[in-house]
């Protein structure tokens, strides 16, 4: 019973949002705990383990800012800065390419990628994770979010999300999208990934960035990437060594 009033608070949700609260800009605070996404691989000994901790002791946690701009049609997301330094401002560091749009009215998404040594340019229709929505709510960003869940089977993720029909969009941060609303949090791994809305700005017109006229990189499907990135993740496996190359 609780679950069918939920479907029916999720309808009339969207229908009161529809039109409304449909374009605009999320500013999300992705963090990395590298301790614990290295903890995951059964395939490292406990010593190579032991030596990532003790190299990760001081600065387990990676932090970057990403944006999501967004309207009813289309959607375009990549780093607030392509140039990045450290917090005391001792070293500094430029990201690999990586914007990802989607044409929500017809069905397309195009992606470039810096990844594994190479540059791609995904040309693909939208895909999407199959979710299982649960019966818990809570707070994100002074939003009220549903949770769902999902497994991703390429880099073998647990995948928590919460997203909120007033805002309803079908997206949200790196490809996550699919749900009756916007994403505005992605837990990976029990908090060995997290992506949080930390600024989000609605808009009655969201203008979206463009991409460049010439799109430079191979042109690939998101199943060929995946086929590239799971052999790759299973080479290093073999090796026994971590998937640096991978994006996580």
């Amino acid at each position: 019973m609780r679950i069918i009033l939920l479907a029916i608070l999720l309808l009339n949700t969207i229908q009161l949002s529809f039109g409304q609260n449909s374009a605009g800009k999320i500013t999300f605070e992705k963090k990395r705990d590298w301790v614990k996404i290295q903890s995951k691989a059964t395939y490292l000994s406990k010593e190579q383990k032991d030596r990532m901790a003790q190299t990760w002791k001081n600065e387990t946690e990676y932090k970057q800012k990403m944006v999501l701009s967004f309207n009813e049609k289309q959607s375009h997301y990549t780093f607030e800065n392509q140039e990045e330094q450290s917090e005391d401002g001792t070293y500094s560091w430029r990201n690999d390419l990586m914007v990802i749009t989607r044409d929500f009215e017809n069905g397309k998404i195009l992606e470039l990628y810096e990844t594994l040594g190479k540059s791609y340019v995904v040309e693909d229709s939208l895909k999407f994770s199959k979710w299982k929505i649960l019966n818990e709510i809570k707070e994100v960003s002074g939003y009220i979010c549903m949770k769902a869940s999902t497994y991703e089977p390429v880099k073998r993720q647990n995948v928590v999300a919460w997203f909120t029909t007033d805002i309803p969009v079908s997206s949200g941060p790196e490809r996550f999208g699919g749900l009756p609303g916007m994403i505005l949090e992605i837990n990976i791994d029990d908090d060995a990934i997290v992506y949080t809305s930390s600024v989000i700005a609605l808009a009655p017109i969201q203008e979206i960035p463009k991409l460049p006229k010439k799109l430079k990189g191979k042109k690939v499907t998101i199943d060929f990437l995946n086929k590239e990135t799971e052999e790759y993740i299973k080479q290093q496996e073999a090796m026994h060594n971590f998937p640096w190359a991978i994006r996580y």
